[in-house]
C-alpha cells in the first residue's frame, strides 16, 4: 500500500497484457495469484509486428530431450479408465464393482477375468532380436510406450503394445491400428516402421507392438504446461499454425482409403511439435468411415455431443475436437493484436464447434482454409506482410467502391453550380467524399464464386455462350440450379431499366426459388444469405430506407459467421456500419475497413473507406495516411493518389477549421504537374492535359478560398474575410490574390473552350471567370 492505495500485480497475463490485480497485505495478486517479487512470464516485444514468427504458418524449431530423461516409472498412478479384459463382461472398475484406490493388476470383480495394466516389456527385452527396449515413456487410452534401440539401423525408435496385456480384443485392437498406419502415410502423422506380433504359447497371435518412428515427447499439452510455468512463451500465430497442421493430416485421413477415416480422440497430448511442425500420433482410436467396431476411443472433454449417443464418431466430430484443442491452447496464448484482433480465429473455433453438426465446417478442409484466412488477418494487424492468396469463395470486385473521392471532376462540377456574383466571397464547394450509394454498393461487391457442385455449372462456362449479363432460363428436364436463380439476382439488381421494383420482385422471386431448391445447404447456405443482403440494399436505396440497411447488414453478419476468414463479409459490413453508424454490438466501420486493408494493401475500396471516415472526423493527416499506404503499381493506386491530391487542398465538409494551408495547396499543385502525359511505365498515375486542367481548376479554387480566410491575408477586409466583397477591397487585392485570381479565370476560359457543348454551357463557364477575375478598371 502506498498512500493509502493498494499497489498493481506487475505481472502480465498469458494474453500478454498487464495483470491489473491487486496486491494482497499477503504480497499476492489477488487476479493471477502470483507473488509481487516471484518470477515473471517472458518479455514480450513492444512492437506488434514482432510478436508471433516472422514467417505464415511457421513454428519454432523444437528438438526432443534425450531418451534417458524420457523414460518414466511405471508404478505410478496410472490415469486411465480401467475395465474388465473379457468385451462380454466389460464392466469399468468403478463403484459400484470396486471401492478405493484399484490395483494395476488382478481379477475382474464380476466375472473373475484376470487384467493387468502393467508395462508388458522392461528394460533389456528384445523383439524379433532387432528392437532392444530402453523402458516405458508414457501410455495413452489403449496402449503403453516404450522406447527402444533399433540394433539394425542404430536408431531408437517408439513401441507401442497393449494397455491391458490379457485385452481379448488385443489381437483385433493391434492389427487395426496397424492396417490403419500401414494405409495412412502423410508427413503430419507418425510414420510406422515394423509390426512385431505377440503370441501365446499356443503359438496364437495374442496382440502385437507396432513399432514407429521416435518423435519426441513435446506434446502440445506439454506446450501448455510450459507456457503456465513460464518457460516458454506461445502466441496466438503459434496455435493457429498448429490447427492448420493437424487439419492437413485430417484431411488426409478423411480422404484416405475407399471410405475415408475418421481419427476420433483429437487433444493436446496427441499431437507432438516436432522439429518445426507437428506429428499426428496415437491413432488406436481411428477408424474406417462406419467402422464401430472395435468401439472407438473418445476424451469426454474433447468430443463432439452427439457422440455420447452415436456408434461411431464422425468428420463433424474430428472438427468439433479440433476446435476443442485451439481454444484450449488459445487460453495460454500471447493475443495481443490491434484492431479486431482475434475476432476471426475465435470465430472459426465457434463454428468448429456448434452444438449442430450440420452448422460446423463442412469438412477439414474448408476448416483450414478459414484457419489460414484468420491467421493472415491477425498477422496483417500486426503490420506483417504476406504473399496474397486468393479466396476460394470470393470473385473480387472488377469495379473499385467509392471510386469518385479519387476521380477527376467532370465538367458538370462547374455547370451545375448557381451562379456568383464577383462580389461574394470566393468560397469553393466542399470536398465530396465519394460514398458509394447503396446501389453501388449491391452492385460491386465481390461477387460469390459458383458451388462447384451445382448440376449446371457447365452453363457458366464461356464454351457454352454464358453471358454475365444476361438472365438464364431453368431449363425443362434438367436439374433445378441454385446458382443459376443467383446469377438471375445479380443480372435483375444490375439492371437500370424503368421497371426497378418489377426486377427487384423478379429478383426476390429468384432468390425464394434458390431457397426452395434441395441441396447441400450447409455449403450453400452463406451464398443465400449474401444475395438476401444485396437485395435488401437496393431496396434500401430505392425506398430511402435505413432498416432495410440494417436488415443487409444482418444478412452479412451471417455470412461472416459461416466464413470467419474471408474479408469480403468484412468489407461488406464495413459499408453498412459507414451508412449506418457504428453498432456497439459489434466491430466498427474502422475496424472492419483496416482488417480488410491491412490484409491486402492493394484493395483501394478499404483504403478510400478509412479515409472517408478520417475526413468526416475533420483528419486529414489521417486520410492521407492511410492513403499513402496503398501499393504502387496496383490498380486502385490512380484512384488512391488523385485522391490524395484532391484531400490535401480540398475544403472539407466540416465545421471548425476545414481548409488547408495555402502551401499544401501549392504542394499538391506540384505534384499534379508532374503527372501530365507521364509516360507509361513511369509509375503512378497518368493524367491528359484535359484531366489536369479540370483537377488544376478546382485545387486552384481551395487555393484561393484558402488564402481568402487567413487571418493574415493582406488588404482590406483581412481577418478572416467572412464578409461581402466591395469595388475598394477588389481594387485592393494583394498581389498574391491578384495573381491567383487572374490564373482561375485563364483555367475557366480554358474549360469554355475545350467543353464549349452548347452555348449556356460556354456563356455559364464565362460567367464563372468574370466573377474570379480581379479588379482592372481603377
Amino acid at each position: 500500500m502506498e498512500g493509502g492505495r493498494a499497489a498493481v500485480c506487475p505481472h502480465r497475463r498469458f494474453s500478454g497484457a498487464p495483470c491489473g490485480g491487486v496486491l494482497l497485505p499477503t504480497g499476492h495478486c489477488a487476479e493471477c495469484g502470483r507473488a509481487e517479487d516471484g518470477p515473471r512470464l517472458p518479455a514480450l516485444p513492444r512492437e506488434a509486428r514482432e510478436f508471433g514468427p516472422a514467417v505464415l504458418l511457421a513454428l519454432p524449431e523444437r528438438a526432443p530431450r534425450p531418451a534417458q530423461e524420457r523414460l518414466i516409472h511405471p508404478e505410478a498412478p496410472l490415469r486411465v479408465r480401467m475395465v474388465c479384459s473379457s468385451p462380454d463382461c466389460g464392466i469399468t472398475f468403478a463403484p459400484p464393482y470396486t471401492v478405493g484406490p484399484v490395483p494395476v493388476e488382478g481379477y475382474c470383480p464380476a466375472c473373475g477375468e484376470p487384467y493387468s495394466y502393467r508395462p508388458e516389456l522392461a528394460e533389456g527385452d528384445v523383439l524379433r532380436d532387432q528392437y532392444r527396449i530402453m523402458g516405458p515413456i508414457a501410455h495413452g487410452g489403449q496402449g503403453w510406450v516404450y522406447l527402444a534401440e533399433d540394433t539394425h539401423l542404430g536408431d531408437v525408435v517408439a513401441v507401442k503394445g497393449m494397455l491391458n496385456r490379457y485385452e481379448r480384443d488385443g489381437a483385433r485392437l493391434a492389427d487395426v491400428e496397424r492396417r490403419n498406419l500401414v494405409a495412412i502415410r502423410h508427413p503430419r502423422i507418425v510414420q510406422i516402421r515394423d509390426f512385431v506380433a505377440r503370441r501365446d504359447g499356443n503359438g496364437q497371435v495374442t496382440g502385437g507392438y507396432i513399432v514407429m518412428d521416435d518423435v519426441g515427447d513435446g506434446t502440445l499439452e506439454k506446450v501448455v504446461k510450459e507456457t503456465r510455468r513460464g518457460e516458454s512463451v506461445l502466441d496466438i500465430e503459434h496455435v493457429a499454425a498448429y490447427g492448420c497442421q493437424i487439419l492437413e493430416a485430417l484431411v488426409h485421413l478423411h480422404a484416405g482409403g475407399e471410405k475415408g477415416f475418421v481419427y476420433g480422440d483429437m487433444k493436446p497430448s496427441n499431437v507432438v511439435h516436432h522439429g518445426d511442425g507437428v506429428k499426428v500420433i496415437d491413432l488406436g482410436g481411428m477408424r474406417e468411415r462406419g467402422q464401430s467396431r472395435p468401439p472407438a476411443h473418445v476424451t469426454p472433454d474433447y468430443m463432439a455431443p452427439e457422440t455420447a449417443s452415436a456408434a461411431m464418431p464422425t468428420t463433424a466430430h474430428d472438427l468439433h475436437t479440433v476446435g476443442v484443442t485451439l481454444r484450449e491452447l488459445a487460453g495460454w496464448a500471447v493475443d495481443e493484436v490491434p484492431g479486431l484482433g482475434t475476432a476471426s480465429f475465435r470465430g472459426v473455433v465457434d463454428r468448429a464447434t456448434r452444438g449442430d453438426p450440420g452448422l460446423r465446417f463442412a469438412d477439414a478442409r474448408e476448416m483450414a482454409g478459414q484457419l489460414r484466412g484468420a491467421l493472415r488477418e491477425i498477422r496483417a494487424l500486426r503490420g506483417k506482410s504476406d504473399p496474397p492468396e486468393p479466396s476460394d469463395y470470393f470473385w473480387p470486385s472488377p469495379q473499385l467502391l467509392g471510386a469518385r473521392l479519387g476521380t477527376v471532376p467532370g465538367i458538370e462540377h462547374w455547370l451545375d453550380r448557381p451562379r456568383r456574383d464577383r462580389y461574394d466571397p470566393p468560397l469553393a464547394p466542399a470536398l465530396d467524399l465519394g460514398a458509394p450509394t447503396l446501389t453501388e454498393i449491391a452492385r460491386r461487391l465481390p461477387v460469390p464464386r459458383r458451388y462447384p457442385g451445382d448440376p449446371q455449372t457447365a452453363r457458366f462456362e464461356v464454351s457454352s455462350g454464358y453471358d454475365p449479363d444476361r438472365l438464364l432460363d431453368q431449363e425443362d428436364g434438367r436439374p433445378p440450379s441454385v446458382e443459376i436463380r443467383l446469377h438471375n439476382v445479380r443480372v435483375l439488381l444490375g439492371r437500370d431499366t424503368r421497371d426497378i421494383r418489377d426486377d427487384l420482385e423478379r429478383a426476390q422471386e429468384e432468390l425464394d426459388t434458390a431457397d426452395s431448391i434441395p441441396g447441400p445447404s450447409a455449403v450453400r447456405r452463406w451464398r443465400l444469405e449474401w444475395h438476401r443482403a444485396l437485395v435488401a440494399l437496393r431496396r434500401a436505396d430505392l425506398d430511402d430506407d435505413p432498416r432495410r440497411v440494417a436488415e443487409a447488414r444482418g444478412h452479412f453478419a451471417r455470412v461472416r459467421l459461416e466464413l470467419p476468414g474471408e474479408y469480403a463479409p468484412k468489407l461488406a459490413l464495413a459499408y453498412c456500419g459507414e451508412r449506418l453508424g457504428d453498432d456497439s454490438a459489434g466491430p466498427t466501420a474502422k475496424e472492419l475497413y483496416e482488417a480488410v486493408f491491412a490484409r491486402n494493401p492493394a484493395h483501394g475500396g478499404a483504403a478510400l473507406g478509412l479515409a472517408r471516415l478520417a475526413l468526416r472526423a475533420g483528419d486529414r493527416r489521417a486520410a492521407l495516411d492511410v492513403l499513402g499506404r496503398v501499393r504502387p503499381g496496383t490498380l486502385d493506386h490512380t484512384v488512391t493518389r488523385i485522391a490524395s491530391l484532391r484531400i490535401r487542398a480540398a475544403r472539407l465538409p466540416r465545421n471548425g477549421d476545414p481548409l488547408p494551408e495555402p502551401a499544401e495547396v501549392d504542394a499538391a499543385l506540384a505534384e499534379l504537374r508532374g503527372l501530365v502525359r507521364r509516360e507509361p511505365g513511369a509509375g503512378g498515375p497518368s493524367l491528359s492535359e484535359d484531366e489536369a486542367l479540370r483537377l488544376g481548376t478546382e485545387l486552384h479554387e481551395w487555393k484561393l478560398d484558402a488564402l481568402y480566410s487567413r487571418d493574415d491575408r493582406p488588404g482590406p477586409r483581412g481577418g478572416g474575410g467572412a464578409g461581402r466583397l466591395d469595388v475598394r477591397a477588389l481594387r485592393g487585392l494583394g498581389a498574391q490574390e491578384r495573381r491567383l485570381r487572374a490564373r482561375i479565370e485563364s483555367y475557366y476560359r480554358q474549360l469554355a473552350a475545350r467543353h464549349g457543348e452548347s452555348a449556356a454551357a460556354h456563356e455559364h463557364l464565362v460567367d464563372l471567370s468574370l466573377a474570379v477575375r480581379p479588379q482592372t478598371v481603377v
